[in-house]
């Protein structure tokens, strides 16, 4: 079920809620029968309080059946991460993966493509605009360097096959022309070379990936341009500003997820009277519609992952690719989530997903025992 699950998540909306919640009932009626147990870590904690954060924030919010959609999101990313907790047999987890860089290629396929065709900007439509499309195709190839280079479960010709869907997915995420996701992946991709240094794979990993983003970005014009331009950095100051304010006026529930609402005034030539429905910034984003109880549960889920991941002695190639997924998209999430709004969507299940697979493997507390 677990591999339908991120099969459809670039494909259907409607499988995707299925398979979900279905996980869900499973894991609830082996948490019934005490065949799996989670041990509640300062990240579950995290999870749980974002959820409840935002559920109070909706019942203060100006439009409370609005907001309640945005609690849905929230229970969205949250499920999986409780889920991938209670799933540690490696066969399981590899099943998951091959799924997930297998629907990943050929969505990245198919926008490029589609792409081609209308002569616009790659986007799925399942994982929403480009931005967002990027940030799942960036997390899904931090998780496939992590197998290539770590991975003792795969062959040589396995390894092989993914790098090609790298490839492929890496193509796509510049066709995305969006930049804050890249920034992430260059931060991955030092980490992973400061701390790996003296392997060979990681030196010639990391400069043929230098090779092959520089490549895609020059030969994609749309991406290559976009490098110079510092406008949507200041209209971001704008933004950013006008969440800032409605912090300040609203600190203890926000004003409610699904309320963000900034237009630019007529006098800003750029985006004269463009509107924007949310802050560009995770962080302004949670402040502005949940307050200082979300903001206080973002910092929880950020505390906690930096903890188990410091903390976690791998015992195999696998599992520290695993450690790698998860990293890549933390920092996605909370890095690239500077500069853009994540914690949504798609993304943020894939997310989730890789980080409860990390903490299924710490010897302490997050650790579960099962395969729902």
């Amino acid at each position: 079920m677990a591999v339908l699950l991120v099969i459809s998540l670039p494909f259907s909306e409607s499988l995707k809620l299925i398979c979900l919640f279905l996980l869900l009932f499973i894991l609830l009626i082996q948490l019934h029968r005490r065949e799996v147990t989670i041990h509640l870590s300062i990240a579950h904690y995290g999870f749980i309080a974002l959820l409840l954060s935002a559920l109070i924030s909706s019942a203060f919010a100006a439009h409370p059946a609005k907001s309640i959609k945005g609690v849905r999101d929230v229970l969205y990313y949250t499920i999986p991460f409780f889920i991938a907790c209670s799933i540690t047999g490696e066969k399981s987890i590899r099943a998951i993966l091959w799924g997930l860089y297998a629907s990943t290629t050929a969505a990245a396929l198919f926008g490029i493509f589609q792409s081609l065709q209308i002569h616009r900007a790659l986007e799925i439509h399942a994982l929403g605009n480009s931005n967002y499309t990027a940030m799942y195709f960036i997390i899904v190839i931090a998780s496939m360097i992590g197998t290539i280079i770590f991975s003792d479960r795969d062959s040589g010709i396995s390894k092989a096959a993914i790098s090609v869907s790298a490839s492929i997915v890496l193509v796509a995420a510049v066709m995305t022309a969006m930049r804050t996701s890249f920034l992430a992946l260059f931060l991955f991709v030092a980490v992973l070379a400061f701390k790996n240094w003296r392997l060979k794979s990681v030196k010639v990993f990391s400069l043929v990936l230098l090779l092959l983003v520089t490549a895609s970005v020059y030969s994609y014009k749309p991406m290559f341009l976009k490098l110079f331009m510092t406008q949507s950095l200041v209209s971001r100051s704008y933004i950013w500003q006008h969440a800032l304010t409605l912090f300040l006026e609203h600190p203890a529930t926000g004003i409610g997820l699904n309320h963000f609402q900034y237009t630019f005034p007529v006098t800003y030539t750029p985006e004269a009277g463009a509107s924007y429905f949310d802050a560009h910034n995770i962080y302004l984003q949670i402040a502005s519609q949940v307050g200082l109880p979300g903001l206080f549960a973002l910092f929880l889920i950020i505390f906690g992952f930096m903890a188990v991941y410091r903390k976690i002695r791998t015992e195999s190639g696998f599992q520290k690719g695993i450690q790698y997924s998860a990293l890549g998209g933390f920092l996605v999430t909370f890095v690239g989530g500077i500069f853009d709004t994540t914690l949504h969507h798609e993304h943020a299940i894939v997310f989730t997903l890789l980080a409860g697979f990390m903490f299924g493997l710490y010897p302490g507390k997050g650790q579960s025992r099962g395969n729902p």
